[in-house]
């Protein structure tokens, strides 16, 4: 029969177990120690995903990334059309076909010294406007071989002996620039948007002429927004319009 240990020797046994049990416990300690390194020092996606997005862990890298994605997923998704409408008067369906990459005609200038038109009435100024149907999206340009929007209003007053600048904001600006209720507006008014990023020449039944975009060519289309207003040039006759 075993003998019962007093309480010293019980105390001394436990002493000498401690003693041979440190050694493995200092080493079970730096393994986990370098485990949790190990795992903090990941870069966030290192983590799962769905751990990742619960608890908000991410890094610059990582949030930029998903920031161009959505940036490209947005720009994917936005189908931006300035209008494809199209006219069924047989003068302008023929128009809209042709384009004049080459023109030796009157330029802006030229109609500024010598204008072509003596009366601005609507059915002038849509006449000169139809002309330019089909002429190709330039930005910068303001002649039937390539064209811009204020480039395209620029060149059809012109025709007028009205001298205008090229820009949107600036022929806004002008001091016969009237502002006219859209239920006042006539064919040859001009369409301004309201942060001046565009202009056209009103056709009425909410439609106007306009050099859209690059790509795109000069068309009689739809307004397509509900923020411009409309701005005339000069008293216009609507008589023979």
């Amino acid at each position: 029969m075993t003998k019962p240990m007093t309480r010293r020797q019980a105390r001394e046994a436990a002493r000498k177990k401690n003693r041979e049990l440190k050694p493995a416990t200092k080493m079970l300690t730096m393994f986990a120690a370098t485990g949790l390194l190990a795992t903090f020092s990941l870069p966030s996606f290192g983590y799962n995903p769905a751990y990742t997005a619960r608890t908000g862990l991410t890094n610059a890298e990582q949030a930029d990334s998903q920031s161009q994605q959505l940036s490209v997923q947005a720009e994917a998704s936005v189908s931006f059309d300035r209008g494809s409408f199209s006219s069924t008067d047989d003068t302008v369906s023929q128009l809209t076909s042709t384009s004049n990459f080459r023109y030796s005609g009157p330029r802006y200038t030229d109609y500024l010294e010598s204008p072509r038109f003596d009366q601005l009435t609507s059915a002038n100024v849509m006449k000169a406007a139809a002309e330019l149907v089909g002429t190709p999206y330039v930005l910068g340009g303001q002649t039937p071989a390539g064209i811009d929007c204020s480039g395209y209003v620029m060149f059809v007053y012109a025709q007028f002996g009205i001298e205008m600048p090229h820009s949107v904001y600036q022929q806004s600006r002008l001091p016969f620039a009237e502002k006219i209720d859209l239920e006042d507006a006539v064919p040859g008014d001009i369409v301004v948007f309201n942060d001046y990023s565009h202009n056209g020449i009103y056709a009425g039944n909410g439609n106007f002429y306009h050099a859209p975009q690059p790509g795109d060519k000069v068309k009689l289309a739809p307004i397509f927004t509900d923020r411009f207003h409309i701005l005339r040039f000069g008293p216009i006759n609507e008589e023979n319009q």
